[in-house]
């Protein structure tokens, strides 16, 4: 077997055409390598020994939420007996994809998961959260006059596509300003998420929705302002969970309760000191000292917890009802907290 602490730090990528590949069926079909081999299974059956496979993680080497993978990789799945790759898929749907369809675990938006639990995956079971906080930030031009919700009157939120959390969030914003969206205040989509801050310079709208560490990087140098944060227009949101098929969950909980562990350590880690977190996790991204550490310690100290309750997940199922991705809220099964409880 390879060395555990290497194959824990490598950080993979799958191209679009490979999760396809990968496939939404239930199990079956193996999850690929970034290098383009196969296995049978994702897994090691581990017992007392190692645990390893795949971690399908969205936005691993992109956002803030997936942090703690990147920190427990490198601190932590050695020492908790675990073999495990981080890969980075880019979004909550491919990323579901993935794990159905061999990874078995790793780390999805929670809307992304209850949307194909409802739509018919009733193999997936949300076991825990990771990033309990909306990540969402609208930022300004450094002189920006939009402070609060009830600064946004004829004004424009620019965000990337429709049919998101962002565009949930975004709308959140224009009515606890006691505002009504498309009247009072407009929400506009200007492309794919690298028009977002090209449109708020340019004058097309005066807020641009995102998300840390691409904030950040506007927060450090200046070029930008935080006006409104998601976080503190919906407290207690469940960004992220640690989302397995049913088949992994009963094959190995001592592995997966592990992995958690893991994760715990490195989401105590980010809490107890922001500034070493920062240190692991802004090189794996190439990000500078500062806009890590900003990144980091822009979100509430509560998101950074393991732990996941009902009401947060029933809050994305909401959140979908309200933009139309779904006719129902209703996540019975979908939440199983029985390795929090062992941890």
């Amino acid at each position: 077997m390879a060395n555990p602490r290497g194959d824990a730090l490598r950080i993979s990528r799958l191209s679009r055409r490979e999760v396809l590949r990968v496939g939404a069926a239930i199990g079956g079909v193996a999850l690929l390598s970034a290098c383009g081999s196969s296995n049978e299974t994702s897994t090691t059956s581990a017992g007392s020994g190692n645990f390893g496979g795949q971690a399908a993680i969205s936005g691993l080497d992109t956002i803030v939420s997936a942090a703690p993978y990147v920190i427990a990789a490198q601190e932590f799945y050695t020492q908790h007996q675990l073999s495990i790759s981080n890969v980075h898929l880019s979004g909550g749907t491919e990323t579901i994809r993935a794990i159905r369809g061999g990874s078995g675990f790793g780390s999805a938006a929670t809307i992304s998961t209850v949307l194909a639990y409802q739509g018919g995956a009733k193999d997936l079971r949300i076991v825990g959260g990771g990033f309990n906080a909306a990540s969402v930030v609208f930022v300004g031009l450094p002189d920006t006059t939009i402070t609060s919700p009830e600064d946004l009157k004829g004004k424009k939120i620019g965000i990337a596509g429709t049919g998101s959390p962002v565009e949930f969030f975004a709308n959140l914003a224009i009515t606890k300003g006691g505002l009504k969206p498309g009247a009072d205040a407009e929400v506009v989509s200007v492309g794919d998420y690298a028009s977002v801050w090209p449109s708020v310079e340019k004058g097309i709208v005066d807020l641009g929705a995102l998300v840390p560490p691409t904030s950040s990087k506007l927060i450090t140098t200046g070029a930008g302002k935080v006006a409104i944060t998601a976080a503190e227009l919906h407290p207690g949101w469940a960004d992220v969970c640690v989302c397995v098929t049913e088949k992994t969950l009963n094959a190995d909980r001592d592995g997966l309760r592990r992995w958690m562990e893991s994760v715990r350590a490195a989401l105590t880690l980010i809490i107890d000191d922001v500034e070493r977190a920062a240190s692991i996790w802004g090189p794996a991204l190439k990000l500078d000292a500062a806009v890590a550490q900003e990144a980091l310690g822009s979100v509430p100290k509560e998101a950074w917890k393991v732990d996941i309750d009902e009401a947060g997940v029933r809050s994305a199922a909401e959140a979908a009802v309200s933009l139309g991705l779904t006719k129902q809220s209703d996540v019975s099964g979908l939440l199983d907290t029985s390795l929090l409880e062992s941890l």
